[in-house]
């Protein structure tokens, strides 16, 4: 079962935090004590490692006392079913289940309760279970008279009535009530052997009733049934909230000895962590570096080669595609842990490495160990993992989720701009509170001050659109569609052709799917956002996300999608480069790639007819194994626009098309003041 959402309520600072939708990687962005470790441990509680019950003392909200409850319901969750488990589920329940997801909860009782329909999972025996019960009921001795053998069959026939209905209490009182009916039966004249026969069925059937009575009434209902199969079902819950970095050296008899004495130091637990991966036994480790014995001092340098190539192959995958190897020694009771990088033979101590390879070296262990080693199917909470690492180790850190995410459920909290990826503006979730709580929104928009900085800050930072951000912006998909439409405005303005706003601020992006991402993040922060797409697959598949997903979602924000085959009023495919004709985009082409072209024999270039036209000269130079740079072709045509003194001096598709451009993104301007106007 994998986590789809989940509910908070009646704990600590938060009444009712509200559904959370959670993805395979979730962010939660807030300021801090905003209630971001409470949402995280409450979830923690839910099905933990090790046992870690809601305690309604400390845990229940201030101020709230009156309405105090063990049954109150502090977690509710939501799993998606694999194809396999609902196949169980179904066997279970007798009939097909098509359910794709089930809601559970926990209160501070400490009860799981499965919110399914009713119809679904009878509180009721499965039939096989009643059939099981009733197969061995006896078979008649001969001889037997008739009217017994007529009686016997009819109380039967009523004990199976009673079984398949459900009617246990019933069953239980009939062995009492069928046999007077039976002894009423026997065969006149006590005739042997069928007084014998008659005598010692009524004993046996009678039994028999006792047992299966019990028997069913022990039995589980198809609803325990799931219920129970569905609880084991439930992935582990592991909470995380520190991060400290390891010391890979230690004297171990010192540490076994302040273990026994209950005052091991964290420097102590973190080598428990490392001897725990390794399968190692410190108690054993300590033993044999005292001995004088050379067997057993061999055998501890045995067990420390084996523990480290066990702990290689549990985390060596995790370090990219450096694969590392840890190495242990001792000298008597001196322990070391060594790591060794492929590229240098050299060994090093772990405490010799790089800050950044020392954390997450210990982030891994730690992780590894809350995990038990299991490190898939859990649910992995971490709470602001990265403070104390730089920008790019944070980066680093991020990618290192996604994959602790694959085969997981990773929901973390941050108020960190560069832990954000905004390429997956659907994971990020916003705390924020309100006159009742704390409460969790996917709401872009709802963030408070502190949580806002954080996104903006992370949308100011993100690689190419460093310099975004205004209160109106055009977003477009990669630097030649700026360059080409910032000479088309600044030649119209020459030519005392309307322009781009003034207050427009250009931003390119990186393709289709980065100005869906980049303007999506505008919008949730109340900054107005046009975004132009090419009419292409990817511009169709990012601007229906734009549209359907976020517009739909925000549509009292100031947003707008605009597509060039619309503005431009022609099918098929477009992109900036369909601005030109090839009678004028060609030679551009030919001036820059000369030496390159000569060398494939082609002189004059020749494309078929077709699709956009920058796609037809990329698959010309593709199909000759040449490079093509579409950028400096558009560089060099906004640079000789830049020098002209009139939009008369364009061709005349460009003029047009120029001019529609231009047109359409002023009017999509002026629709983003009038929604701002609306809102103030």
């Amino acid at each position: 079962m994998q986590l789809t959402g989940f509910q908070v309520q009646m704990f600590k600072s938060i009444l009712d935090s509200k559904w959370v939708a959670v993805t395979p990687l979730t962010a939660l962005v807030g300021k801090n004590e905003v209630g971001k470790t409470s949402l995280l441990k409450a979830l923690h509680k839910f099905n933990p490692f090790a046992p870690e019950p809601y305690d309604i003392v400390r845990e229940w909200p201030r101020g709230h006392r009156d309405g105090r409850s063990k049954q109150q319901v502090v977690c509710s969750t939501k799993f998606a079913l694999s194809d396999s488990e609902r196949s169980q589920i179904s066997e279970l329940a007798g009939q097909p289940v098509t359910a794709a997801e089930l809601e559970i909860t926990k209160n501070y009782a400490g009860e799981f309760e499965i919110r399914f329909p009713a119809e679904l999972f009878p509180d009721h025996l499965h039939p096989n279970d009643i059939d099981a019960a009733l197969k061995d009921f006896p078979q008649f001795p001969e001889p037997v008279g008739d009217a017994f053998r007529t009686a016997a069959k009819k109380c039967e026939t009523e004990a199976r009535r009673l079984a398949a209905e459900g009617l246990f209490t019933d069953l239980a009182a009939y062995p009492e009530k069928c046999t007077e009916p039976l002894n009423a039966a026997r065969t006149a004249g006590n005739p042997q052997p069928q007084h014998n026969n008659e005598n010692a069925y009524v004993v046996q059937f009678t039994n028999k009733l006792r047992e299966v009575a019990n028997n069913l009434k022990n039995s589980p209902t198809i609803q325990k049934k799931v219920h129970e199969f569905v609880i084991k079902q439930i992935p582990t819950f592991v909470y995380m909230d520190e991060y400290r970095v390891f010391r890979g050296s230690a004297l171990l008899d010192q540490v076994a000895d302040r273990r026994s004495r209950n005052q091991a130091s964290p420097e102590d637990e973190a080598l428990r962590t490392i001897l725990d991966l390794a399968a190692l036994d410190l108690n054993d480790l300590v033993k044999k570096g005292g001995s004088n014995n050379e067997t057993e001092k061999e055998e501890r340098q045995y067990d420390l080669s084996d523990g480290a190539a066990t702990l290689t192959n549990k985390v060596s995958s995790n370090w990219g595609q450096l694969k590392y190897e840890v190495q242990f020694q001792a000298d008597g009771q001196q322990f070391f842990t060594f790591i060794k990088d492929p590229k240098d033979k050299a060994l090093i101590r772990l405490e010799e490495r790089s800050r950044g390879f020392q954390w997450f070296f210990s982030f891994d262990l730690l992780l590894m160990h809350q995990t038990k080693g299991m490190l898939k199917g859990c649910v992995i909470l971490l709470d602001e993992p990265g403070l104390h690492l730089h920008p790019e180790g944070q980066q680093d850190l991020l990618r290192r989720l996604e994959v602790y995410a694959e085969g997981n459920t990773l929901i973390y909290s941050t108020h960190l701009p560069f832990m954000l990826n905004l390429q997956e503006p659907d994971r990020i979730r916003v705390l924020g509170e309100t006159a009742t709580g704390m409460v969790v929104s996917d709401d872009l928009t709802t963030t408070q001050p502190e949580g806002k900085l954080t996104l903006q800050a992370a949308l100011g930072i993100s690689g190419r659109t460093s310099f975004l951000v205004a209160d109106h912006n055009l977003v477009v998909e990669g630097v030649d569609d700026y360059w080409l439409i910032s000479a088309l405005s600044s030649l119209a303005g020459r030519s005392g052709k309307p322009t781009l706003p003034e207050s427009l601020f250009l931003t390119p992006a990186g393709g289709a799917a980065e100005v869906t991402y980049i303007a999506t993040f505008m919008v949730g922060q109340e900054l107005g956002a046009i975004a132009l797409y090419d009419s292409d697959e990817a511009g169709n598949i990012a601007r229906d996300k734009f549209v359907k997903k976020w517009l739909t979602r925000y549509n009292n924000r100031p947003a707008q999608a605009l597509q060039l085959a619309e503005i431009w009023g022609v099918t098929g495919e477009a992109s900036i480069e369909d601005l030109f004709t090839e009678d004028f985009y060609l030679p551009y082409v030919e001036g820059l790639h000369a030496k390159a072209l000569a060398a494939a024999g082609i002189d004059k270039i020749t494309l078929h007819p077709g699709g956009q036209l920058v796609k037809r000269v990329e698959a010309l130079f593709e199909s000759k194994g040449l490079p093509f740079n579409k950028g400096s072709i558009a560089k060099r045509i906004a640079s000789d626009i830049n020098k002209m003194t009139d939009f008369g001096k364009l061709p005349a598709i460009t003029a047009k098309r120029g001019e529609q451009l231009l047109t359409a993104i002023a009017a999509a301007t002026e629709k983003l003041k009038a929604k701002t106007s609306e809102k103030e």
